[in-house]
């Protein structure tokens, strides 16, 4: 009777409606928040949970978690406190850096160290996260920094995880899974299950984040938090310590819960206007120290995310291999062309025999060889310009400066081959890498989701990504590393995920380079062989369902219809 009263008088979607639940908020009464899928996964991961026999850490660290506090709600402060001391692991310090203003909260959080032991206090005036962390650190005594908001909560086995890789695995830099908590602490949400170590996801996004714990000794290597940067700290520090090439170690687990107080970051990320501007400049001087020339672009309405471009390669090799007719091939390579600024650097085409475009343009070299089983082994022969790009698929670049974007990142060295994000109809990704799953088996990341502004439990759909290997559609390489490989496969996926393969093995990383899009317009061509099967031929099965084979009467149609609107 009351819900249904409710409902009469503040209407769903209604100006009332809104109004009192923002009231419930405020007066802690309600989360505002959906309970999801996740947080049912998570209490019930919690509860059902064995007690387990913790293998015996020998010589672990002492681990100072510096954790600077300023007017704290007793509510958030208890549950914080609650949380460290009931670690799992035992050998830890709680360094708390009091810079409060307000006398009740200053009071509140001076009779912590009543609780523990192992729990001190720093009284401060308050000079921003960065100073007051920088006191804390200074004041520890552990090998190790556990960086943890006056808001926030861990996991009980938190700690004893980042021991375990510290002292088996000699990690310098320990990050770990995390997820958000209501202000209530009663609602678990938007988690963010993180990969391995991945360089250039952390130069798009400060993907790391929570939990992080850094050995001391390089905390005072390079000159602890930054004051100037506050607001993005945390990320110019991290950049910081991994030019240091640390010895960094991700444990999946999710071990920290992230508060979504009303006014914190984790509520509202706008909430916090300066973030971007310093963050941004932390990026540009990253690549400073590294000498790789960037332009750093905050991604606009898109808070905390970074887009970068490097500067132009002047000669680009460009080999599109023979995958369909002659018809659609040149059909296909005179609207790339098209689409594309050749104009702005030498570019080498090597195609097969017969499908050359049927005009010149600037800065185009067109060489073409013949059509046989040899025909990826002789066109790398004949390259001749530093950075190959491999076409193995009709896909066509939304932005006319594709090519030159996509072969940027080859500048940094510690990457080894890059594809673009490949959509069909614009928006939903068909390729964007190949990862490998939790029982070693290699999958398509994000297949058939949708491609832009997607966020899941492994992040964002559109952000930068390091994969394990690349499917072979589009790849760009170093043409010297080709033309040292000397067994070259005939299925250019294949090839192209043994030499992908080869680099991860090397210490080099395969990127997606989601700043670049490519689409396939929903062509997709019938393989030439297909043997006996108990499916159907004329269809392929994708990650969620079964599509035709686009006939190739049908495929030349499409790419005519587009040439011929773009002419006009």
């Amino acid at each position: 009777m009351i819900k249904k009263l409710a409902k009469k008088i503040m209407p769903v979607g209604s100006f009332r409606r809104k109004l009192a639940k923002k009231i419930l908020v405020k007066l802690h009464l309600s989360s505002g928040l959906i309970i999801g899928y996740y947080n049912t996964w998570s209490q019930q991961h919690r509860e059902s949970t064995p007690l387990e026999i913790l293998e015996n850490i020998q010589n672990g660290p002492l681990i100072s978690i510096v954790v600077p506090a300023f007017n704290t709600p007793q509510r958030h402060l208890d549950a914080l406190l609650y949380s460290i001391v009931s670690q799992a692991y035992p050998n830890w310090e709680l360094i708390l850096v009091n810079a409060s203003d307000d006398p009740k909260y200053k009071k509140l959080i001076d009779e912590c160290t009543s609780k523990d032991t192992r729990i001190k206090l720093i009284d401060v005036k308050n000079e921003g996260i960065s100073e007051n962390t920088n006191v804390g650190i200074k004041k520890s005594s552990g090998s190790y920094i556990a960086f943890v908001d006056h808001d926030d909560t861990l996991d009980p086995f938190a700690l004893y995880e980042v021991a375990l890789r510290i002292t088996k695995e000699g990690a310098e830099l320990i990050y770990s899974d995390e997820d958000k908590i209501s202000d209530d602490g009663e609602i678990f949400f938007d988690p963010h299950f993180k990969p391995d170590w991945s360089p250039d996801l952390l130069t798009h996004v400060n993907y790391i984040n929570h939990l992080t714990v850094i050995k001391k000794e390089l905390l005072l290597k390079v000159g602890l938090l930054n004051p100037e940067r506050d607001g993005a700290q945390d990320y110019d520090l991290v950049l910081r310590i991994t030019d240091l090439n640390p010895v960094i170690r991700h444990v999946s687990k999710t071990l920290y819960h992230w508060r979504a107080a009303t006014g914190s970051t984790a509520y509202d990320f706008s909430s916090k206007k300066k973030v971007t501007d310093v963050a941004k400049v932390s990026l540009e001087e990253h690549f400073m120290r590294h000498n790789v020339k960037v332009k750093v672009t905050p991604k606009e309405n898109r808070p905390g995310f970074y887009s970068l471009r490097f500067n132009k390669p002047s000669e680009i090799s460009v080999v599109i291999t023979p995958f369909a007719s002659d018809a659609l091939l040149r059909q296909f390579t005179e609207l790339l062309v098209k689409r594309s600024m050749v104009n702005s650097v030498k570019i080498e085409l090597i195609l097969p025999d017969g499908t050359q475009p049927r005009f010149e343009s600037e800065g185009l070299n067109v060489k073409s060889i013949a059509s046989d089983e040899h025909f990826l082994r002789n066109a790398i022969q004949v390259t001749s310009y530093p950075i190959t790009v491999i076409i193995n698929q009709i896909v066509l670049p939304i932005s006319a400066e594709w090519l030159t974007q996509l072969c940027g990142p080859l500048s940094m060295e510690h990457v080894g081959a890059i594809s673009p994000l490949i959509v069909r109809d614009g928006s939903i990704i068909e390729d964007c890498g190949v990862v490998l799953d939790s029982t070693g088996k290699l999958v398509p990341l994000f297949k058939d989701e949708p491609a832009f502004g997607n966020q899941t439990f492994f992040g964002n759909t559109d952000w930068v990504r390091d994969v394990d290997t690349l499917t072979g559609g589009v790849t760009v390489i170093r043409t010297e590393y080709l033309k040292s490989v000397k067994e070259i496969s005939h299925t250019i996926p294949r090839f192209i995920s043994d030499i992908c393969s080869d680099n991860k093995l090397n210490g080099k990383f395969n990127m997606i380079l989601t700043d670049v899009v490519l689409d396939n317009y929903s062509i997709r061509l019938k393989p030439y062989f297909i043997k006996d099967t108990f499916f159907n031929s004329n269809l392929l099965v994708t990650g969620r369902d079964y599509e035709p084979y686009t006939p190739e009467s049908a495929a030349i149609n499409i790419l005519t219809k587009k040439f011929d609107r773009e002419l006009v």
